[in-house]
Order: structure tokens, then C-alpha cells, then sequence
């Protein structure tokens, strides 16, 4: 499986931090897909995750220099005023309280710093596939909201979208029940084939993806 075979999500995060993001929190920084990203354009990168098989998975992913520490963005291990960027990468959901999340990533950030948040897009082909097997569009307006709640100013917002590539349905279903630890189940599965039709029969099978995202700032920032 290829998820963004034309790192279509890379370059937005280069581009969007402007090659300097200086001191960076990521949080929920899972197997590191994202955080070498963030090294590149980065004087230091820290990812935090609450699950330590991602936690490993991340270290054998990273070169030397990426810091990685087991945690939850509800109560990030950082002084006040320690970072100039904070990442929510597709993570801000996953807290059972979004709002305090922002409000600890607001804390460890300096003056003039940002937080990127991004996040799922309910009803997308992806999330529609997902969502027979976890429905989390619940957490995603709970996050929104928390966005829309936070005092942060938006200083700019947006989507992008881009392809997961798969060999074929089966590789498919697979990687999706992977994704949570489940086996497939046949119901679920034939309503999948149902949801995506002839398209279903694809070699390569693309499935489209969209992330939503927020640049926040304090409100006196420009």
C-alpha cells in the first residue's frame, strides 16, 4: 500500500511552514510518517505519542536526531514558551478532551508561534470505508469545535487531497481492519464492494483522502 504516492501532504507541509518551523512539538506523531517531513524543515522536532508500538515503529523509521517520547497532548512533558511550532497530525480527535489539548499545545508555544492542526474529512471515499468499521465522526466535530472554541486567531485554512494506493480490494480490507487490530468481517466487507461498485475490481485500486487543516496564531500575533 502506498498512501500519497505523490507526496501531495509532504509538500503542503513544506510549503505551509515555509521551510522554518524552528523549535517543533509534533503531537501524535505515530509511526513517524510525518515527523521526517518536519526534520527537514526544522531546527528540532519532538514526537509525542501515546502508543509505544508506534512509538517503535517510529524510532527504527527515523534517523538520529528526532526526539520521540511516549505521552498524550493532554498533558504535554514541555515548559512554557518552549516551542515555535505544535503539529496535531490528524491526532486532535483521537483526545478525549480536544479543547485541553489546544490549550496545553497554546502554553508550550512562544510568542509568535503556530499550530498546525490537521484533521480527517468525514465523508470522503476513505472515511466512508472506515467508518463501517469505526464510525469517528462524532470526535471529528468534537475537535472542530474545540478549533472554533480555542481563542486562537485562524490564520489560515484549508484541504488537500490525495490518493491511497492499493494493490487491490483485498490489500485493501486488509489494511483497513489492520488499521484497528480487527479481522475482516463479511458483512462489512461486501457492503465495501457495494460503496465503491466497479471501481472495486481496480489494479491499483486508488481511494481518494482528505485532510482539512487549521494555521492557528495568538490572537495578537499577524
Amino acid at each position: 500500500m502506498l498512501r500519497d504516492p505523490e507526496t501531495i501532504e509532504s509538500k503542503f507541509i513544506r510549503d505551509i511552514l515555509s521551510y522554518s518551523a524552528g523549535d517543533v512539538l509534533e503531537v501524535g506523531c505515530g509511526d513517524g510518517r510525518l515527523t521526517g517531513e518536519l526534520a527537514k524543515i526544522s531546527d528540532s522536532v519532538l514526537g509525542l505519542d501515546p502508543d509505544s508500538t508506534s512509538i517503535a515503529k517510529a524510532r527504527h523509521l527515523l534517523e538520529n536526531g528526532v526526539k520521540l517520547a511516549f505521552g498524550s497532548g493532554e498533558n504535554i512533558p514541555l515548559a512554557e514558551n518552549s516551542v515555535d511550532t505544535v503539529v496535531f497530525s490528524l491526532s486532535l480527535h483521537h483526545h478525549p478532551d480536544p479543547d485541553n489539548a489546544l490549550s496545553q499545545a497554546r502554553r508550550v508555544l512562544k510568542e509568535g508561534g503556530r499550530i498546525l492542526v490537521l484533521e480527517p474529512v468525514a465523508g470522503t471515499s476513505l472515511n466512508t470505508l472506515f467508518r463501517l468499521i469505526h464510525d469517528e465522526d462524532e470526535a471529528y466535530d468534537r475537535a472542530t469545535a474545540a478549533i472554533n472554541l480555542c481563542g486562537l486567531k485562524v490564520a489560515e485554512q484549508g484541504s488537500y487531497s490525495f490518493p491511497w494506493r492499493f494493490e487491490d480490494f483485498e490489500e485493501m480490507v486488509n489494511h483497513l481492519y489492520s488499521h484497528f487490530d480487527l479481522e475482516p468481517e463479511e458483512p462489512q466487507v461486501k457492503a465495501m464492494k457495494n460503496i465503491l461498485g466497479r471501481k472495486a475490481k481496480d489494479r491499483p485500486l486508488d481511494i481518494e483522502d482528505t485532510t482539512r487543516w487549521w494555521l492557528l496564531t495568538s490572537a495578537s500575533s499577524t
